[in-house]
């Protein structure tokens, strides 16, 4: 009887290493797994460089009261600060950021040729929205607008051409969604935007963004979708206005503006095309004069 019991302890004791050892097996193997993700939750392939190839995600929302919340303390514009506009028609139309030019007695568009400024008087300020409408003595044929955003898609990439730190300089990102944001301080307001996340700068920019306010944000086709009018560098996120505040402001401004678009942008390429845009024009410097 005592052996009978001994071997049917040593004959547990093998089955429990058994059992342990096929467990760990299991354990081993699930943890090799990639992890689960919901059905719904989109995975920007880093390779994509085209809007064609990146609208694989859902198509954009409408605004929502469950959207992400930004907060933004707004400044007037003050002595030599400077931002970007850029030209929506061939007759000296400019469109920028209301806070590159807001509470600045006098405005300059830094021509590209010899760096010399040129007069610019502010001639539209949205009061929903950080949009403004500049004009000067003759200006560039204008670029094109898509507003529409229907047909626009998470991980659609974006394209962000001006003068970051004053300087010439480009971002490339990808859009993320809707974005409130809750502007404080010179004015205050609440305005739907779009929230990109930057993907890759020109070579040597690093830190702020300060200075793109007011640029272009193109689409991969050559379009302006919106206005670049943020940053949050703790995020790594790009803010652009949405379709509709640009479109009530045209609206407010009594303007159509029709342009042709650029050629097709990629993230490779988007530096030697930004000069150019630059170098006709199309895409300026805005400074704020001291007063005379």
């Amino acid at each position: 009887m005592l052996r009978r019991f001994g071997d049917g302890i040593l004959i547990l004791l093998v089955l429990i290493v058994a059992a342990a050892w096929m467990f760990g097996r299991v354990q081993d193997r699930a943890e090799l797994r990639p992890p689960s993700r919901p059905a719904d939750t989109f995975v920007v392939p880093e390779a994509e460089t085209t809007k064609e190839e990146a609208q694989k995600g859902p198509l954009l929302p409408a605004p929502s009261p469950y959207d992400d919340q930004s907060m933004v303390e707004a400044h007037r514009a003050g002595p030599w600060s400077s931002g970007t506009g850029f030209a929506i028609g061939d007759n000296g139309t400019w469109l920028t950021a209301r806070h590159v030019a807001l509470g600045c007695e006098r405005l300059g568009v830094v021509n590209g040729q010899d760096q010399e400024l040129v007069a610019a008087s502010l001639a539209y300020v949205s009061k929903r929205a950080d949009v403004a409408i500049l004009r000067t003595q003759g200006g560039p044929e204008p670029l094109a607008l898509d507003l529409n955003e229907d047909d626009l898609q998470i991980g659609a990439m974006g394209f962000h051409i001006g003068f970051p730190q004053g300087q010439p300089g480009e971002v490339v990102s990808r859009l993320i969604g809707r974005e409130l944001m809750i502007t404080e301080g010179a004015w205050r307001g609440r305005e739907n935007t779009l929230a990109w996340a930057e993907v890759s700068r020109s070579k040597g920019l690093r830190g702020t963004l300060g200075g793109l306010s007011g640029g272009p944000a193109f689409d991969s086709k050559g379009n302006v979708i919106g206005i670049t009018i943020a940053e949050s560098l703790r995020r790594g996120r790009v803010i652009t206005t949405s379709s509709d505040s640009i479109i009530q402001a045209l609206k407010e401004a009594r303007l159509s503006p029709k342009g042709e678009a650029i050629t097709p942008l990629r993230a490779d390429d988007i530096t030697r095309v930004a000069n150019r845009v630059r170098r006709d024009l199309k895409v300026i410097q805005i400074v704020c004069l001291p007063p005379e």
